[in-house]
């Protein structure tokens, strides 16, 4: 029977690879079987010099091997030994696609003499299976010499690229479609050497976000794993500086393996030091649900020990800074509780929003408390606040209002040394709003107990002020008339 191999040659992808191999189809069926064979190597061989043409239009280090090869041909010197180990060397072909079409090539050299004997089918099925799966049906795919010179210019050139996420990211994209895959490990690792060297120069931001970008987007599309957890363990060990800026993305953290990880956060925190907006890197990972508990503790561990002037331009949220501002603002230092309320006020309103309703009126407490202590900024806070509310929560000043008449334990006792800001600040807000801070207030007084055995006559006189001149507070204002009326009847 007649052997066919067009089975073989449907699978070949460009049309210039085909007339070759078609023409061994032709032989094969024929019975030609030396000539099958030869014709098979030559349509390998002559397939991998075409992908020097094609490369060499977009890498230097192609055209080096590609020149070589034509000046050879010229000579009428035989080229395919040298075209098949330069594949090799170039990136085309891994090494044991190699030694099989190695092989191929010296039985070809054997079958070329009629002298020997002929090659069976199987061996010419076993050279059209290779040589079509080696090579034929393979993408052109380009290698260290292109990746290298991409490198150059994303890194030297400042006009190379447009430098936003989405324009380095599609770049890269496109990039690495035409990079043979099985050197993704090699071109990240490159990346990675020449980003380490810039990585804290201000002068080369440009160029290190690009690389930053570049290698996400990398790692990102590589079908396969990059490299295990101990490699990426060494890794982030040898390009510290790099990889905690590249795997800090939430989607690539959590792929590395916890030493890995460990390590970047441990880098992290030891970075704030110096630089204190790097612990804005772990927040966000928190916030995606990627970092271990033991991580989250040693980030809020720092947190709590950071000086507030740090994390007040590190720009980690009110949220995670929370304990430490409560912590300062409760130590009766104007030092500690001035810069402490300058962050929530930094923050701006919309950060208090995400704190549970106690911890907002926990907060309210302490900067009223600190204001009475004659903390400036807590002053300056509650003046502010009575100027324009500002979005700040509900919670935040049903905090300040009832720091004011009840403490937490509801013992009752008057603070109104800037009680005319707290009320104008109520009295700006919405009527339903001020109606529910007020019923609370009345409620906590109604089942407290004054924290003296007397009510202060000065204070209820102010209280009698401000309750003429705000309607609305008068049920408050009775409710006090009677717990002082009944600890007089009590006496």
């Amino acid at each position: 029977m007649a052997l066919d191999l067009k089975d073989y040659f449907n699978r070949i992808l460009e049309e210039e690879d085909k007339p070759l191999f078609e023409d061994a189809v032709k032989a094969a069926i024929a019975g030609a079987m030396r000539g099958a064979y030869v014709l098979i190597w030559l349509s390998c061989a002559e397939s991998l010099k075409r992908r020097f043409r094609e490369a060499q239009k977009r890498d230097g280090s192609a055209g080096k091997i590609y020149g070589n090869i034509k000046e050879l041909e010229k000579q009428h010197k035989p080229i395919d030994k040298f075209v098949l180990d330069k594949a090799l060397d170039y990136g085309f072909l891994s090494d044991s696609a190699h030694n099989v079409l190695n092989h191929i090539y010296e039985m070809r050299c054997v079958y070329g003499h009629p002298y020997e004997e002929e090659p069976s089918e199987e061996q010419i099925t076993h050279a059209a299976e290779s040589v079509v799966r080696l090579v034929l049906a393979q993408p052109l795919k380009l290698s260290h010499g292109f990746a290298t010179q991409i490198l150059i210019k994303m890194l030297e050139d400042q006009n190379y690229l447009d430098d936003t996420i989405k324009a380095v990211s599609g770049f890269a994209k496109d990039i690495l479609t035409r990079i043979d895959e099985q050197i993704y490990d090699w071109f990240l690792k490159k990346i990675w050497i020449e980003l380490e060297k810039i990585a804290d120069d201000p002068t080369m931001m440009l160029f290190f976000k690009r690389g930053k970008r570049f290698s996400q987007t990398l790692i990102e599309v590589s079908t396969t794993e990059l490299f295990n957890d101990d490699q990426w363990h060494d890794l982030v060990s040898q390009f510290p500086n790099t990889a905690l800026r590249v795997l800090s993305k939430s989607s690539l953290f959590k792929g590395i393996g916890q030493r890995a990880q460990d390590s970047i956060v441990g880098a992290i925190i030891n970075r704030s030091d110096e630089h204190p907006t790097s612990l804005r890197i772990l927040e966000v990972l928190e916030n995606k649900n990627v970092l271990t508990k033991r991580q989250q503790r040693r980030l809020h561990n720092k947190v709590n020990e950071s000086e507030i002037s740090d994390l007040k331009s590190s720009g980690l949220s009110t949220q995670i800074c929370f304990k430490r501002i409560i912590k300062s603002l409760e130590l009766h230092d104007w030092y500690k509780q001035n810069p402490a309320v300058e962050l929530v006020m930094h923050n701006g309103a919309e950060e208090t929003v995400s704190l549970e309703d106690s911890q907002q009126v926990e907060l309210g407490r302490n900067i009223l408390q600190a204001a009475e202590g004659g903390s400036n900024s807590c002053i300056h806070f509650l003046e502010k606040l009575s100027q324009d509310n500002n979005g700040w929560p509900k919670n935040i000043l049903k905090g300040i209002a009832l720091e004011c008449f009840v403490n937490e334990d509801k013992k009752i006792r008057i603070k109104d040394k800037h009680l005319e800001y707290v009320l104008n600040t109520l009295d700006s807000i919405k009527p339903t709003v001020r109606k529910s801070i007020i019923d609370d207030i009345i409620a906590d007084i109604s089942q407290g107990e004054p924290k003296h055995s007397y009510f202060d006559r000065t204070d209820m006189s102010n209280i009698t002020g401000f309750a003429a001149s705000y309607k609305w507070l008068r049920p408050l204002y009775r409710e006090l008339n009677k717990k002082q009326q009944e600890t007089s009847d009590e006496d």
